[in-house]
C-alpha cells in the first residue's frame, strides 16, 4: 500500500513538473532562456497596451519591412503656453510604423 502512494506521489510530481516546464517555458524550442532583446520587447508591448500593425507589403520594394516604434520630435509651441509648469515635456506619444533600413512608412 505504501508503494502504491510512493508511486502515486511521483507521478504527480512528474506531470506537476512537466505542465510548469511547458507554462513557463519563453520559447517554442524548450529553451528556458530569455535574451535581453525578447524581455524589452515584451516589456514594450506590456507598456504600450497596443499591438504592433503587420508591415508586410507596407514598406513598397523595400525588404526586411518590420514594425518600429517611433517617438515624435518635440515641438515647443512658442505661440501657445501651457497651462502646467513644463511637467509634461517628458510626455511624447508613441506610434508605430514600418521601417525598412532608414526609412519609414505609414502602416
Amino acid at each position: 500500500m505504501a508503494y502504491q502512494n510512493q508511486l502515486k506521489f511521483a507521478a504527480l510530481a512528474l506531470i506537476i513538473s512537466m505542465f510548469s516546464l511547458t507554462l513557463f517555458s519563453s520559447n517554442s524550442d524548450g529553451s528556458l532562456l530569455v535574451s535581453e532583446e525578447d524581455e524589452d520587447s515584451k516589456q514594450m508591448k506590456l507598456v504600450l497596451g497596443s499591438k504592433p500593425p503587420k508591415c508586410v507589403n507596407k514598406c513598397l520594394s523595400c525588404r526586411p519591412c518590420m514594425a518600429a516604434l517611433v517617438i515624435p520630435p518635440h515641438r515647443n509651441n512658442i505661440g501657445f503656453k501651457a497651462a502646467t509648469n513644463h511637467q509634461d515635456e517628458s510626455y511624447y506619444l508613441l506610434t508605430w510604423k514600418c521601417r525598412c533600413r532608414n526609412k519609414f512608412f505609414q502602416p
